[in-house]
């Protein structure tokens, strides 16, 4: 049996002999070449030879918001009378899951509204090869070039200021013209804005400003009075037509393949969702720092009419083939190069 210092041991010489390739790549290719070589490194291992435990997750930076989203799960639970940890004691926490062999792959930064506590997350993010922040848009970007910004927008303005407050489709507009950054467009499929999907896409297609869109159905949360949003196992299935055939014209715009439209019909979706793979690998914090489960949204969402994407995406990734391809989308996105399917 290892010992945890030896353990200690092999994770520091693991962490060394990557610094020193590191080191040689960012020598003859460039820091930020290397960077991207060595995210598709970790992409690839991960996805081909399964994540480990840990490997993707989220936390929740502050249970904080400027907004009361009409659809939102976080007010499902009673953060708001417990104090968060601070910054110094999320750096500390982190520095305890490192001498774990914590494996520091991919975090989102979720809330809440993660972008209340940027210096948090510009400290944190440093212990990760891989970042996303999913916020509601409304506050200024900051220059983070190497994140992933996920901004929710849920349809056209009209739809949109119905779930999310009047005008806050409009700074939306006016905080995502940063071409200098990496920003999807994240839009929650309700009963409410289903009608609106193609108007959408259509709309930030010609406006332009962003790599593209990703789509997810409304998940029911105990305790919240808005199960009116569920779309609905009929009319959820007849948006998936809609979405494949959007992503038929749109191509790669429409951030998802296929094959994961295909698994959130009503006829497969509930065995992917019974056995989730994302609940399984996943790491997901709540502002005080502890562990929820079995995924970010917590014990009161209603697994078995889940809408989330990733059990559905990391389900996909078991094809081999598609893993293959999405690296190679990646790999031509990274160099300029147009993909239209």
């Amino acid at each position: 049996m290892v010992s945890v210092k030896e353990k200690e041991l092999q994770i520091t010489e693991q962490r060394r002999l990557r610094d020193n390739l590191f080191d040689i790549s960012s020598r003859i290719m460039g820091k930020e070449g290397a960077k991207f070589l060595f995210k598709v490194y970790d992409l690839a291992r991960f996805d081909i030879f399964g994540k480990p435990k840990g490997a993707i997750g989220s936390i929740d930076v502050t249970n904080r918001c400027n907004l009361r989203c009409r659809h939102c799960y976080f007010y499902a639970h009673d953060y708001e009378s417990e104090p968060e940890l601070t910054d110094d004691e999320w750096i500390e926490k982190f520095e305890g899951l490192k001498k774990e062999g914590f494996p520091f792959y991919q975090c989102s930064w979720i809330g809440g509204e993660p972008l209340l506590r940027k210096s948090l997350i510009e400290r944190g993010m440093r212990y990760f090869k891989s970042n996303l922040v999913t916020t509601n848009g409304t506050i200024e970007l900051p220059f983070w070039p190497d994140v992933n910004f996920y901004i929710s927008i849920d349809g056209p303005r009209e739809m949109h200021d119905s779930m999310r407050g009047k005008g806050t489709y409009d700074k939306i507009v006016k905080n995502v013209n940063r071409p200098n950054l990496k920003i999807l467009l994240s839009m929650v499929i309700t009963r409410e804005n289903y009608r609106g999907v193609e108007t959408f896409v259509d709309e930030w297609r010609e406006r332009g400003g962003v790599r593209g869109v990703l789509f997810q159905f409304y998940t029911p949360v105990k305790g919240l009075e808005n199960d009116n949003l569920w779309p609905g196992w009929e009319l959820r299935d007849r948006v998936i037509d809609d979405l494949i055939r959007l992503k038929g014209i749109h191509g790669d715009f429409i951030f998802l393949p296929n094959e994961v439209f295909e698994m959130m019909r009503s006829d497969r979706c509930q065995a992917i969702t019974r056995d989730c793979l994302f609940s399984q690998v996943s790491f997901c914090f709540d502002p005080q720092g502890r562990e929820k489960r079995p995924c970010m949204m917590g014990p009161m969402a209603d697994c078995t009419r889940c809408g989330c994407v990733l059990p559905f995406h990391l389900k996909a990734l078991e094809d081999k083939r598609l893993v293959l391809r999405e690296l190679f989308m990646s790999l031509r996105k990274a160099f300029g190069r147009p993909v239209l399917h």
